[in-house]
């Protein structure tokens, strides 16, 4: 494939001498390559007018005539036509870039004129794992994560993991490695593109400079111009493009072209098409057959009223995806702790961002044998993500304002964690060893990032701060990134990174703490997998049928060893999994809807008929437990196994309800 280098040599040439008034000879050692960008949310003509403005998103850094755009910075393009189709009219729209976030927070003028479009290749919204890599490195003692290296094991140890000869660096330490990625869409570089190419947009043209102002056209003949979100955008300064002593464009010398943070990645290459997480026999791997109705026949469970705790459930709200609204934890053998949503109305003045989402998070300490109240406490949270964590020896890590706390038995405070920002995500491995922590830093000045949240209808993109916390909460490693960046999933020995492999083919590749790469499985699924990891140290694979669409869950080792292959029936809306403290036992959460239900599909709480939760031992995969729970929440976290794996505590929307599962090991 011809090199990057050569089509933007290619392009700035052809822009020179199609639109400079007097063609100039190249100028030695001044160099400009085009801006890359892309939309930020759909255009249809219809709804635009001229005047209004329309947002872009730079895709890779670019530097030239005094302007540095860092990746993620925004562009500002004003409509100068918005004409429909009509009869034999043609659709037209015209887009003036004129503004650019310049080495900074703000916008400043930048005119830029539109030079080549392409469409968005189908695969990338389904795409779990894309081009954008940023690898940390970090040093920390043995009995980390995993144990030492060991020549003799079957995991071989890197030698280079030791800190070499004369280091200040005690030679019990090791060098460990840790890999995040996310989606980084790039124009579709090749020989065939020349300015006023439209790529892979069927029908469109691209008249350049023809517009008003200077303007590119779009143009479309039997329908509407319409461009998707993340169209791709290729752009040049228009003083390069009209003016008297117009330059070629073309990479910077040694630029390879490659992603900016790509160095390092472990992509692994493309696959053939194969599966080996077909098959499932006993006694190495459980079929997890229906549950009859013999089975639900056990022990009534006792159970402790939530509404006259404050809870009030909306089971008639729209979502797109279950919640976090809800969680149960367990804080010690006898101790159960609800936290939940007040919803409480909550006065806005005096906060900046008054549309954030602001919630008061309600926590109760219920005794498990008196089945009372023993503490009630109110937390602020600042977003609407995941809130609580289980920690080992009955604690919760909590997420309250601008910190991180770590609670034990009674709600008693143990240690407070400063955030940098506000919370993205936490990613932990099941051992608690390791943890990934993710907090947003701001990209925009607050006009502009008013300006792109009132235009999107959402929070625009932002930087991230990533930092790696050891088991004590001490900081091993940073590294900065943007917000698109996928939480990574987590094993005790190391990384696990889902690869899309053409034709709905997937790849689960681990990396180990000490940089050792292996493959997990390859699998198919007709929809975007879903990936966790839970206690002792195994994976919960959800992935879709190819030729049903129905869910289908895989529990695995660590070593990529299939331990148990389900199929839900048409009415499961999720299925998620949680492991044990005490690593004997694990449980497997399914909901079930009151009619078919598609994944992706919108629903309400009230649209959920059930919740069944099968309890299994870990070693051997038998079933001990199943039950089902009538009206259930929407939360992720609506369960928790003690820590003794005495208790399985289930959530609805009335009550909690606690299953004994003694004696049943």
């Amino acid at each position: 494939m011809p090199t990057r280098n050569a089509a933007a040599l290619l392009l700035g040439f052809c822009l020179c001498f199609a639109f400079c008034e007097e063609p100039a000879l190249p100028v030695p050692g001044s160099l400009t390559a085009p801006v890359e960008a892309e939309l930020l949310k759909p255009l249809n003509v219809r709804g635009l007018a001229v005047g209004d403005n329309v947002f872009a998103r730079v895709t890779r850094e670019w530097s030239g005539l005094g302007c540095n755009l860092r990746k993620g910075a925004t562009l500002e393009a004003v409509v100068q036509v918005a004409e429909t189709h009509k009869g034999r009219a043609e659709s037209k729209l015209a887009l003036a870039f004129t503004r650019a976030q310049c080495d900074g927070t703000d916008m400043r003028p930048m005119e830029l004129l539109l030079s080549a479009v392409a469409q968005v290749p189908e695969n990338w919204e389904n795409t779990p794992s894309g081009q954008m890599s940023v690898p940390l490195t970090f040093m920390n003692p043995i009995g980390f994560g995993a144990s030492a290296p060991d020549t003799s094991s079957s995991r071989p140890a890197a030698a280079s993991g030791r800190a070499p000869a004369g280091s200040s660096i005690p030679d019990s330490y090791y060098s460990w490695h840790m890999e995040l990625k996310g989606i980084n869409h790039h124009f579709p570089m090749n020989a065939k593109v020349h300015p006023g190419e439209v790529v892979d947009i069927k029908g469109m043209t691209l008249d350049l400079g023809t517009g008003p102002n200077r303007s590119s056209v779009l143009s479309v003949k039997r329908s509407d111009v319409r461009l998707d979100q993340y169209t791709q955008l290729l752009l040049v300064p228009s003083t390069l493009a009209f003016g008297r002593s117009g330059e070629p464009l073309r990479l910077a010398p040694g630029s390879t072209g490659l992603d900016d943070q790509g160095h390092g990645r472990t992509d692994p290459p493309v696959l053939t098409a194969t599966n080996d997480l077909e098959i499932c026999a006993p006694p190495g791997c459980a079929v997890d057959l229906p549950v009859t109705s013999d089975e639900l026949q056990g022990p009534s469970p006792t159970s402790i009223e939530v509404r006259p705790l404050g809870y009030t459930p909306r089971a008639h709200a729209n979502l797109s995806d279950f919640t976090d609204e809800e969680a149960v934890a367990w804080l010690g053998p006898q101790q159960l702790l609800f936290a939940f949503n007040t919803h409480r109305l909550i006065s806005r003045e005096g906060i900046a961002n008054w549309r954030a989402t602001h919630r008061i998070i309600r926590a109760v300490v219920l005794d498990v044998q008196s089945r009372t109240v023993a503490r009630v406490v109110d937390w602020e949270v600042m977003d609407s993500n995941r809130f609580l964590w289980p920690l080992p020896g009955g604690r919760v890590l909590v997420h309250v304002g601008n910190e991180l706390r770590v609670y034990k038995a009674g709600l008693e405070l143990e240690q407070t964690l400063p955030l940098a920002g506000p919370l993205q995500f936490i990613c932990m491995a099941p051992n608690r060893e390791v943890m990934a922590v993710a907090t947003l830093h701001e990209r925009h000045s607050p006009e502009l990032h008013a300006k792109l949240r009132d235009d999107l209808g959402a929070e625009p993109e932002e930087d991230a701060d990533v930092a790696i916390l050891n088991g004590k909460f001490s900081t091993i490693a940073q590294t900065s990134t943007v917000t698109g960046i996928e939480p990574p999933t987590l094993l005790n020995e190391g990384q696990v990174t889902l690869f899309a492999q053409p034709n709905d083919h997937y790849r689960l590749g681990l990396s180990s703490w000490n940089g050792k790469l292996s493959t997990l499985a390859r699998f198919e699924s007709s929809c975007r997998p879903e990936l966790s990891s839970m206690a002792p140290d195994l994976l919960f694979l959800v992935t879709c049928g190819t030729a049903t669409g129905r869910l289908e869950y895989r529990l695995l080792s660590s070593e990529g060893r299939l331990l148990m292959h389900g199929e839900a029936n048409q009415f499961v809306a999720g299925e998620e999994a949680a492991g044990s403290e005490s690593n004997e036992l694990f449980a497997i959460k399914a909901v079930h809807a009151d009619q078919e239900f598609t994944p992706g599909m919108d629903f309400k709480g009230a649209d959920m008929a059930f919740e069944e939760f099968r309890v299994y031992r870990t070693a051997g995969g038998k079933r001990v437990l199943a039950v089902r729970v009538k009206e259930p929440t929407t939360s992720r976290g609506s369960y928790a196994i003690s820590p003794d794996g005495s208790w399985l505590a289930v959530l609805s929307t009335k009550q909690i309800q606690l299953f004994t599962l003694r004696g049943e090991r």
